[in-house]
């Protein structure tokens, strides 16, 4: 790549890095919790302040409104805004960069050392609920404003996909513009680490199992046959260190029970007994069978309680990231970019997470992730109490995506 190109896209980026800070503390300072169970809360205001910011950099900024009441279910708030910007150079391969604004509910406040929407500083460490995937949305926006405004000669389109959802699966984010055609890239690049490469990423499959009495069966203990069926699950669970992801980062599956139910007194047996469970999926495995297995087992368990009907629906299917045809041409370029400016090796690894990538990836879209995150996963405590960024981490991110974008459309020859 030209050295003139590099040198004036790093000297961009240093004239508006005051701007990039201020805009990570005011995204933080807006709160954009989903909500408890799964759904998206109000993010009207973290939306309309992402897209001024994004227009102050002189963005035509797309809003794609969906309403999803209208849609079959709501699952949280009445509408969400998602924001596209597109900036071509000249014809050629389209690349999409990926993040959302969204984060967990805060939690207990008092677990925090610090205010969790105060956007504290101490020591060059940035602190906020949040402010690790709103740093994303601040390194990809100035990561192309520097190469727009570096007037370089490169085949291509960048896309901003900036969306408010993907907490809560994404499912009015990323995938919907997907399904409604507004959004086609060739490539994706997702929110990572800025010290990794990632290009394979876990799933989600989340079930919930109902048992009860049947009519004429009130001797049977619907919670007896419950124990037995997590009994059976747990054991199922005990087995998964055995099996291993190939690519480091990701390791073995995970079976989580959670949100139990039933009863409404101490001296009798609930007539009704529902729990969920959570069974993260290694991408080389097949979600379909895993599922399958999942409610044989179930099944088999519970059919040893007589008097009792059991009943499993899936909530949530989120299928895993995987590598594919193309991946390796952006994990490439990013791998030599990135060791460059971080001074030291930057690998490919697997995501212990859904990837905001997770929608794209399976259509076909060859995905990438990588952005501001710690060096290690649990570093900047995600989504839980202390939160928190290096910006320098930021800082070194921005220029690696700026960077890897320029090498990548530089023309051939």
């Amino acid at each position: 790549m030209d050295e003139n190109l590099q040198s004036k896209i790093r000297e961009n980026l240093v004239a508006r890095r005051a701007s990039q800070f201020q805009w990570l503390a005011d995204l933080v300072k807006t709160p954009s919790e989903n909500l408890a169970g799964g759904g998206h809360g109000d993010m009207s205001a973290i939306s309309e302040l992402t897209a001024k910011a994004l227009s102050a950099l002189e963005f035509g900024v797309e809003r794609h409104t969906v309403i999803p009441e209208t849609q079959g279910t709501s699952n949280g708030a009445a509408e969400i805004t998602n924001l596209v910007v597109r900036h071509e150079f000249a014809a050629g391969p389209v690349v999409a960069l990926v993040a959302h604004g969204g984060t967990k509910p805060c939690g207990i406040r008092s677990n925090w050392s610090v205010d969790p929407f105060g956007a504290e500083i101490k020591n060059g460490v940035f602190y906020g609920l949040g402010a690790l995937a709103k740093a994303d949305l601040i390194a990809y926006a100035h990561a192309l404003a520097a190469m727009r405004d570096a007037w370089p000669d490169l085949s291509g389109t960048v896309e901003l996909h900036f969306t408010f959802d993907g907490e809560a699966d994404g499912l009015w984010g990323s995938k919907w513009l997907l399904d409604n055609s507004i959004i086609n890239p060739d490539y994706a690049l997702g929110s990572g680490y800025a010290y990794a490469i990632g290009t394979s990423s876990t799933g989600d499959l989340q079930l919930q199992v109902e048992i009860e009495t049947m009519p004429g069966g009130a001797s049977a203990d619907p919670m007896e046959a419950a124990s037995m069926v997590m009994d059976a699950l747990y054991a199922l669970r005990r087995t998964y260190p055995g099996i291993q992801y190939e690519i480091p980062g990701i390791g073995s599956p995970s079976l989580v029970i959670g949100q139990i139910k039933g009863g409404e007194r101490p001296d009798a047996a609930p007539e009704r007994v529902t729990f969920t469970l959570d069974r993260r999926l290694l991408p080389d495995e097949d979600p379909a069978a895993v599922e399958q297995q999942l409610t044989d087992l179930i099944a088999i368990e519970a059919s040893r309680t007589l008097g009792i009907t059991c009943r499993v629906n899936r909530i949530k299917l989120s299928r895993p990231m995987r590598p594919g045809p193309g991946t390796d041409n952006l994990a490439g370029v990013l791998g030599r970019q990135s060791s460059k400016i971080m001074d030291v090796p930057v690998s490919v690894y697997g995501v212990p997470y859904g990837a905001p990538t997770r929608h794209y990836a399976p259509i076909g879209i060859p995905s990438v992730l990588y952005d501001a995150g710690p060096e290690a996963g649990s570093d900047g405590f995600p989504g839980g109490p202390d939160e928190c960024l290096v910006l320098d981490d930021l800082r070194k991110a921005t220029e690696v995506v700026a960077l890897t974008l320029a090498e990548f459309m530089t023309p051939a020859g």
